[in-house]
Formats: structure tokens, C-alpha cells, sequence
């Protein structure tokens, strides 16, 4: 029997607004969504994983105008907060059409573990110790099955100074219990609007373009770069072997700003 895998489409960080014709540094944040899941719809997918910031300005009907895009591709849908995002206003909305917040998603050979690295009011986040209990508690139960943890910040710097200042402030803590765990074969983040592969104590650890602005790699200072949106697709296979891959649509959507120092 052929080894079908589960495939995963990762779209991140949308920014979308309130106002459906909000920009952020010159990027219509909905047009730019709405490339990024044109491209989609030609990819064959099992899943679609939003990780996190979704809404720009903590607004619902930004949330409830994500629920109503991502409806025609008949897929589960599940969501992760950002910095930007309001976790409570999420969980009110939410389920709304495909969109769920279940943080624990059981597939015949893999289990999709989502935690929540927000720490309110902060733009850097932290795993605190009920989601590191959280952690611990899925792959004690379910310890046959292959994991991929999944949340927003980035848990290991990616080369950019100004960046790697707001990741999760303690990796430590996470490394400590994903340490104990052989069967957790990848980790797949969010937040940092660029592409990277990582490995950290033998883990492939994964970052996403964003659906919008795209920040600049490998410098000190913010700055833009002049890269289209796009999104990860990840294939799961049953033996444990995974395969993954950065799409992009054809072209930067909006007006590039060049001399962007931040938002």
C-alpha cells in the first residue's frame, strides 16, 4: 500500500484589518491574503494551520472575514494567536465556518500539537508552564505517534538582531521537554515573515513567509524585502519521514517600501 501522506498548507501572519482596505507599509494585507490563497487552491491539502497573527488590529470583523475566506476549500482549519491577536475575542469568534482552535489534533500516525506563545502585551513570547504541560501531557499519551509542535514565535534566532530579540524569551524551557521526546520530528513557527530551516538539538525547526510585508534576512536593523507572500506546505507520511516547501506567489503585492523601519 502506497504511503498516502497528510498535507498541511501553513499560512501566517496575515495582518488583515477591520477595514477590508487596510495596508500595512503599503501592502493591502486582504489583497495579499487573497493571492497567497489563490495559489492554494491549485495545491492539494488535508489541512490549512494559521499561525497566528491574523488580525493587525485585534479586530472581529477581521476574524470573521478570515473564517468566510478560507471556507471553499472544505479542509478543517485550525488557528494559533500572534502577538497581534486578541486570544479571547479569538475564542469568541471561533469555531466560526471551518476555523477551530483545538490545540491537540489526533491523525492516524502524527499528532499536530499547537500551543499558544502569546505573552499579552508583549511583542516577544513565552511558553509558559501550562502549555509546556500541555506539551508534555500529548506526547505522553499519545507516544506511538509522530508529532509536529506548532506555535508563533520563533524559538531560535534566524539571524536578523532586531528580530531574534522577539522570539520566545525562554527556549530553554521548551528545549528541556522536547528533549524527552524522540517522536517530535519538527517544529513549525510563524512570526518572523521570512522563510528558515533550523536544526536545534536534532530538531527541524521551521519559519513561514507571511501572507503580507516580508521582513529582511540576515540584518541588524527592520527592513523590508522585496519577496512575494507565500506559504509552507508540509506532507506527513505515515513512517514518520516528512517532506516541506515555501510557495510563493508570482509577485509582491502592494507597493514596496524600501525604506520601511517599521510598523
Amino acid at each position: 500500500m502506497s504511503d498516502q501522506p497528510v498535507r498541511i498548507l501553513q499560512v501566517s501572519d496575515p495582518h488583515l484589518m477591520a477595514d477590508p482596505q487596510g495596508e500595512l507599509l503599503g501592502v493591502n494585507t486582504q489583497a495579499s491574503l487573497e493571492a497567497v490563497l489563490s495559489l492554494a487552491k491549485t495545491i492539494p491539502f488535508d489541512l490549512l494551520l494559521l499561525t497566528g497573527d491574523l488580525s493587525q488590529d485585534y479586530s472581529e470583523p477581521a476574524y470573521r472575514r478570515l473564517a468566510n475566506m478560507v471556507k471553499d476549500f472544505h479542509v478543517p482549519v485550525y488557528c494559533i494567536p500572534g502577538n497581534h491577536d486578541d486570544v479571547g475575542l479569538m475564542a469568541a469568534v471561533y469555531p466560526l465556518g471551518p476555523i477551530s482552535m483545538q490545540r491537540h489534533i489526533v491523525l492516524k500516525s502524527w499528532q499536530l500539537i499547537l500551543l499558544n506563545s502569546q505573552k499579552p502585551g508583549k511583542v516577544h513570547g513565552r511558553l509558559d508552564e501550562s502549555q509546556l504541560s500541555f506539551l508534555s501531557h500529548c506526547l505522553e499519551t499519545y507516544p506511538e505517534h509522530d508529532a509536529m509542535v506548532v506555535f508563533h514565535h520563533h524559538i531560535m534566532p534566524v539571524g536578523s538582531a532586531w528580530l531574534d530579540q522577539l522570539g520566545v524569551e525562554n527556549p530553554d524551557a521548551f528545549w528541556q521537554v522536547a528533549k524527552r521526546f524522540p517522536n517530535i520530528k519538527l517544529v513549525v513557527m510563524g512570526h518572523v515573515h521570512q522563510a528558515s530551516e533550523h536544526m536545534v538539538h536534532g530538531i527541524p525547526c521551521y519559519t513561514v513567509p507571511s501572507t503580507c510585508i516580508q521582513f529582511k534576512r540576515n540584518q541588524d536593523d527592520f527592513g523590508l524585502e522585496n519577496l512575494p507572500p507565500g506559504c509552507r506546505l508540509i506532507s506527513l507520511h505515515a513512517s514518520g519521514f516528512f517532506e516541506t516547501e515555501v510557495l510563493r506567489v508570482k509577485s509582491y503585492v502592494g507597493v514596496f517600501d524600501e525604506n520601511a523601519k517599521g510598523y
